[in-house]
């Protein structure tokens, strides 16, 4: 957990009024949605789409709820009545439908809790984004946890004092699968064998594409760690666009200069930093819980590296967590010896540090709504029946695909887990998925009809990073049939599809066109 300086919580509550009064003065209608959300949107909070109702967004450092949290959770969200939570790729959770007085009333809570919404959109340092079994899982080449930590608190000191041109992500990996997204966020540390961060610089994605972040520097110190996010900020500022919006992410800055130009330019701003002082005491948790020498036998219940301990990995469809489910979770874990829920960037949960009995028994409340299979586990935008920024609903796109394939007997097993963006914004990283869907719009007999444009090839694993290619546009009537049409074509081959695809990307062009 991270712990916050009394004077950072200070300066941070003090700009709570400013929060309250927008939110009266849009609940009043003396304010647009745009206009609110230039207020609202640093506090993590957006108006969504009828503008009668709202999102609080909850980061959770690396996606960490623990056994504090656990109860808070669990009774607010019965007293909120909350009816729609969505886990995000930031690892953060994201309270939907709820009215204006209740969200003003929530965030004041959940800053009590040290729970932080500030930050969790607009122009600031998001999230800090970071492998979710850290700490616990079995081939990660050390535990990131504390310097995690460091750099969430750091970040959240950062808030009142940066004016940045746009959003400013920050993410660590434990290991080369890269679950913390380090190699394309604006700044990303990537775990090495030795101990120390390989670290990258100006990546990103978004409506005018992707890119891969520079390498800055390769083993770094995990105690240097602070020096590179205050730098990577001060060049932020100094070269960000503060007049074109849709060019103000730090990737822009990294594409005018050119590689080796941005890695000179945040050199110089890395020696100014180092003329402070950014050291850091590490805080490690040790975990004393034990095993009940009960062996699970759930398929989705996995040993941690600590001898006797497991934990279960439940994903909701779509990313969205059914409440009641949800909640019978939440009560169970309360007051369990050194529990946590960890939420991943692709909006599984992880509940870390269980018994085998307790496993068992967590596993069994979440039978009735995990994913059964990789296509199941699909991350999904919220989409826009409820985003005012989204195009196309492509949570529900995906859910009517997955039900129209189960009512027709597809057995899915063999597709691939995908990545659905509503709009261009990118909000799932379908760019580095192996297959991903963006929300789109195709003309059909002369009218524009719901769409979605098909991406595939992409791979975010470290040190073989790739940006998919775009494919064609399908309508939304099509996509079930060409997901089917696709497992057949995998079930035979008996392949994956990142292997099927890179020997066939001819004959997966054609099948795209097929559905067109």
């Amino acid at each position: 957990m991270i712990k916050i300086p009394h004077t950072i919580k200070e300066e941070l509550y003090n700009q709570f009024p400013v929060f309250e009064e927008a939110c009266q003065q849009f609940a009043a209608g003396k304010l647009t949605a745009g206009q609110f959300k230039g207020v609202s949107g640093k506090f993590g909070c957006y108006a969504e789409r009828g503008g009668k109702s709202g999102m609080l967004r909850l980061r959770f450092t690396g996606g960490v709820i623990n056994g504090r949290h656990i109860h808070f959770l669990a009774d607010a969200i019965r007293r909120y009545a909350v009816t729609t939570l969505h886990v995000t790729t930031g690892q953060t959770l994201q309270f939907h439908r709820l009215s204006i007085a209740d969200i003003v009333s929530l965030y004041e809570e959940c800053l009590s809790q040290d729970i932080y919404c500030i930050g969790g959109g607009s122009d600031n340092p998001r999230n800090v984004t970071a492998s979710p079994l850290r700490g616990v899982e079995t081939d990660e080449y050390f535990d990131i946890s504390p310097y995690v930590d460091a750099a969430a608190s750091f970040a959240i000191s950062l808030i009142t004092k940066l004016h940045l041109p746009r959003k400013y992500k920050i993410g660590f990996s434990a290991n080369t699968r890269n679950e913390g997204h380090a190699t394309f966020k604006d700044l990303g540390f990537l775990a090495r064998p030795d101990g120390c961060f390989d670290v990258y610089g100006g990546g990103g994605f978004g409506a005018a594409g992707g890119r891969i972040g520079v390498l800055l520097d390769r083993q770094v110190p995990p105690l240097r760690i602070l020096y590179y996010i205050y730098a990577f900020a001060q060049m932020f500022m100094a070269y960000g666009d503060y007049k074109n919006r849709g060019r103000a992410r730090s990737r822009f800055i990294a594409s005018n200069l050119g590689d080796d130009g941005f890695r000179k330019a945040f050199h110089q701003y890395l020696r100014e930093a180092q003329q402070q002082d950014l050291h850091f005491l590490p805080q490690v948790d040790e975990l004393k819980k034990q095993g009940d020498h009960t062996v699970p036998q759930h398929h989705r219940v996995h040993p941690q590296k600590q001898d006797g301990l497991y934990y279960v990995e439940y994903h909701p469809l779509g990313g969205v967590v059914n409440v009641d489910t949800f909640l019978n979770v939440l009560q169970y874990l309360d007051g369990l010896d050194d529990v946590e829920i960890r939420l991943s960037p692709d909006e599984s949960l992880y509940i870390i540090n269980l018994t085998g009995t307790e496993a068992e028994k967590t596993a069994a409340l979440t039978d009735g709504d995990a994913a059964a299979n990789d296509f199941e586990k699909s991350t999904c935008c919220i989409g826009a029946a409820i985003c005012q920024q989204g195009l196309r609903d492509s949570q529900g796109m995906f859910l009517h695909t997955v039900e129209r394939l189960h009512k027709e007997h597809v057995n899915t097993d063999a597709l691939p887990q995908i990545c659905v963006s509503g709009c261009p914004s990118s909000c799932s990283t379908h760019l580095v998925k192996c297959l991903g869907l963006r929300g789109a719009a195709k003309k059909v007999e002369g009218e524009m009809k719901p769409a979605f444009t098909v991406f595939a090839g992409g791979d975010m694993t470290a040190n073989q990073e790739q940006i998919g290619t775009q494919y064609g546009t399908l309508t939304e009537e099509n996509i079930p049939p060409f997901f089917a049409a696709l497992n057949v074509i995998l079930t035979q081959a008996a392949l994956p599809f990142a292997e099927w695809y890179a020997g066939n990307q001819r004959e997966f062009a054609d099948l795209v066109r097929q559905y067109e």
